[in-house]
C-alpha cells in the first residue's frame, strides 16, 4: 500500500499523490478525486489513519519542582494537574522520568546529555518560567510542551488556562450582580497571575461608563494563613473596605485567606460583601458560605498537554512555530456573592 503504487494506479508522478495526500499542492479536482479514491480503494487512507492513532510516547521527560510534587490544600491546582498527568501515562503506557529542577541548582548544562542516556521521546516543563532551563531544554531538540505555564517569546509549545479571558468572566458576573466597588485581591505571582490581572484590568476599563471602582490589594503570598494575615491588616486600615462591596481574589487559596480575616472581624460573607475567586479548588466548595468561584479545567491540562507532545514527535517540519493551547473557564455559583 505504497505511494508507487497509488502513482501507478491513477497515472501521475508520486509526487502528485504526495501532494494530494498532503493538500500541499494546487491539484485539478479530477485527478485528486482519482488519486483518493484509488488510495482508498486499496486501504492506504484506512493504514494512515491507523497510523497516526497509533501513540508514539515510551518515555517522557517531566522537569518539575519538588515543592510541587506535595499533596497539600495549598497545592492543590499543581498536585491535580500533575496526578491527572500521572494516571494519563499509565492508562497511556507512557514512562515518566521525573527531573526536579531544584535539585539542579542552576547546573541546566547537561540536560541535552541526560536527555540522550534517558532515551526520552519528548519533555514536559511544568509550571517554570526559568528562561535559562528552557533556553537549554529547546536546545535537546526534542518535542516540548510547557505545562500551565507560558513562555512569553514563544520558543516552546505550551498548555494553560485562559486567565485573561477567566479574569474577564468573573468581573462580568460581578457587574451583573450589580457591583461598581471591586476590590481585586493578588500577589507577586508567576505571568499567570498577571494574565489574570490584566483581565481583570480590561474588563474594568471596558465599563468605566458605569461608575466602576477597583481597589488594588496585594497580598505577600497566595498561601491562605499568609493571605489571612495581610488582609487582616488591610481591613484595620480600611474599616469601611473602602466602599468595596466585592473582593475578586485571584486564587481561591487567597480568597479563602480573605474569607477568614472577614469572617474574625465580624464581616458577614455576602450580606456585607461578596468574594469572588479563581480556579474551584475542593476547599473552596468545603468553606462556609461556599466560595463561588471561576472554574479551571485543571484535569484537562495534561491530557492536552500530551496530545500536543504526540502532535510535535509526528511533525515533520521542524520550524513549525509553537502553538499555545489555552483552556476555556466558567463560572461556578455558589453561595459567597449576591446581588445588589
Amino acid at each position: 500500500m505504497s505511494l508507487k503504487k497509488i502513482s501507478e494506479r491513477s497515472g501521475v508522478a508520486i509526487s502528485t499523490v504526495s501532494h494530494v495526500l498532503n493538500g500541499t499542492a494546487k491539484i485539478s479536482d479530477d485527478v485528486r478525486q482519482r488519486v483518493l479514491q484509488i488510495a482508498k480503494d486499496i486501504g492506504y487512507l484506512d493504514s494512515r489513519i491507523k497510523r497516526a492513532q497509533t501513540p508514539t510516547l515510551r518515555k517522557i521527560a517531566l522537569f518539575v519542582d519538588s515543592d510541587r510534587l506535595r499533596q497539600t490544600d495549598v497545592n492543590f491546582v499543581s498536585w491535580t494537574i500533575l496526578e491527572t498527568l500521572r494516571k494519563e501515562c499509565e492508562q497511556k503506557g507512557v514512562e515518566i522520568e521525573p527531573i526536579l529542577i531544584d535539585e539542579l541548582k542552576g547546573d541546566y548544562n547537561k540536560i541535552s546529555e541526560r536527555m540522550t542516556k534517558t532515551k526520552c521521546d519528548g519533555i514536559l516543563v511544568y509550571f517554570d518560567e526559568n528562561q535559562k532551563l528552557l533556553n537549554e531544554v529547546i536546545n535537546t531538540n526534542l518535542p516540548c510542551i510547557l505545562l500551565a505555564g507560558q513562555e512569553p517569546g514563544m520558543h516552546i509549545g505550551s498548555v494553560g488556562i485562559g486567565d485573561r479571558n477567566g479574569a474577564r468572566l468573573g468581573v462580568e458576573h460581578l457587574i451583573e450582580l450589580g457591583h461598581r466597588n471591586i476590590g481585586i485581591v493578588s500577589w507577586p505571582g508567576r505571568y499567570t497571575i498577571r494574565q489574570r490581572l490584566d483581565g481583570f484590568k480590561e474588563a474594568i476599563n471596558e465599563h468605566l461608563e458605569l461608575g466602576l471602582s477597583a481597589t488594588d490589594i496585594q497580598l505577600d503570598s497566595f498561601q491562605p494563613d499568609i493571605a489571612e494575615k495581610g488582609m487582616s491588616k488591610w481591613l484595620e486600615q480600611h474599616p469601611d473596605l473602602n466602599q468595596i462591596t466585592a473582593f475578586f481574589c485571584l486564587a481561591d487559596n487567597v480568597a479563602i485567606g480573605v474569607l477568614n480575616a472577614l469572617q474574625k472581624k465580624d464581616i458577614q460573607v455576602p450580606q456585607d460583601v461578596s468574594i469572588l475567586g479563581f480556579d474551584d479548588v475542593f476547599a473552596g466548595q468545603m468553606m462556609q458560605p461556599a466560595l463561588s468561584t471561576v472554574h479551571t479545567p485543571l484535569h484537562h491540562i495534561a491530557r492536552c498537554a500530551l496530545e500536543e507532545l504526540e502532535l510535535l514527535t509526528r511533525r515533520t517540519s521542524k520550524n513549525a512555530p509553537a502553538r499555545r493551547v489555552e483552556l476555556g473557564c466558567r463560572l461556578i455559583e455558589r453561595q459567597s456573592c449576591k446581588a445588589i
